[in-house]
């Protein structure tokens, strides 16, 4: 019997391996949380079957792993040692920006964030607009009026929250003695080049951003 495991809702059950799981019926579907993901479980054709979807975000890509094994707590395990490898392969794939003295993230990593993060209209049109401006840049003020924000101040504490917030769900820590330093969590989306005066200086998106941000937003 086929099971649809992307429309299921459940309660808390404890698996037989320690597991922390939602079972709606011990015959049909098994639901646990793991990280960035929501975990279902079934029995399919015979077979135990452990499936990874995003956990939340109105444009869902679906599909992001799955394991099978010989329980639905068995295959959940197995689904959540492979995104643990997942995870880690990613991380080391990263590519190291001098610029911005940090690694980034690949695009497929950006989507996924982009997808599952609720970030604001206007922080959507700031990115959006970034993305647009290429390798050319936006300075403080004119990714302001693209956005929408009444003031620079507000516009740059808005794109610090959206680079917090991408960073936090990739994984990606703020620089070593940074921690205070306004620009740090934008540095996840881009960096920063320095004109003769503030007001001259752009901020330029990272490729793999920009191309996230124009299949996604």
């Amino acid at each position: 019997m086929d099971i649809d495991m992307s429309k299921s809702k459940a309660k808390k059950k404890p698996s037989a391996a320690g597991t922390q799981i939602k079972a709606a019926d011990a015959a049909t579907i098994v639901e646990d949380a793991f990280g960035n993901y929501l975990i279902r479980a079934g029995r399919l054709n015979g077979d135990f079957i452990a499936r990874a979807f995003p956990a939340t975000g109105s444009k869902s890509q679906g599909l992001i792993a799955e394991a099978s094994g010989t329980s639905e707590a068995d295959a959940i395990e197995a689904l959540k040692e492979s995104l643990r490898a997942r995870s880690a392969n990613r991380t080391e794939a990263r590519r190291w920006d001098e610029r911005s003295d940090s690694a980034i993230p690949s695009k497929e990593e950006f989507i996924e964030a982009l997808r599952q993060m609720k970030l604001t209209d206007s922080q959507l049109a700031m990115l959006k607009a970034l993305a647009v401006a290429g390798d050319d840049g936006m300075t403080l003020a004119a990714s302001t009026r693209a956005s929408g924000y009444k003031s620079q101040d507000t516009a740059m504490k808005a794109l610090k929250r959206a680079g917090s917030l991408v960073g936090d769900f990739l994984g990606v820590e703020p620089r070593s003695g940074a921690a205070t330093d306004p620009k740090d969590a934008r540095e996840v989306l881009g960096y920063l080049i320095e004109g003769e005066s503030e007001t001259a200086s752009v901020w330029v998106m990272h490729d793999e951003l920009r191309h996230a941000v124009r299949s996604v937003i």
